[in-house]
């Protein structure tokens, strides 16, 4: 599992609000201590939590740096259907989609399962 801080545009670390990365490659993001989005690795599905995703301007920020987006397309996307509302945080690292383990031998797979904030992560 990976832990990291995401970055700020002054380089950084931005207190609370963290990407983790489990091991089979899912992607979280985390704003204090509610898990607020996921990608899955197996499917490519984004879920966000119903209750947290858009708690704040600051959770709201950082989520759409984690996926990419701007605040706009989360909305749309949430509309489409792309992005599911759940209950993240009942049970945050529940796994639905069984995969093989996979060695992590780099920080490649947080990069790349961050997305397009990658180059916003510090890791540990």
């Amino acid at each position: 599992m990976f832990v990291s801080n995401m970055i700020s545009a002054h380089g950084n670390d931005v207190p609370n609000q963290f990407v983790i990365i489990n091991d089979n490659h899912d992607a979280y993001f985390q704003s204090y201590v509610s898990i607020v989005a996921r990608k899955i690795e197996a499917t490519g599905k984004v879920e966000l939590d119903v209750n947290k995703w858009n708690y704040s301007k600051t959770t709201s920020k950082y989520l759409a740096l984690f996926l990419g987006v701007t605040n706009k397309d989360i909305r749309l996307n949430i509309e489409s259907g792309e992005y599911t509302l759940v209950d993240l945080n009942a049970d945050p690292f529940r796994v639905d989609i069984q995969s093989e383990p996979q060695q992590a031998e780099s920080l490649e797979p947080l990069i790349r399962m961050a997305g397009n904030a990658g180059n916003l992560l510090k890791t540990y």
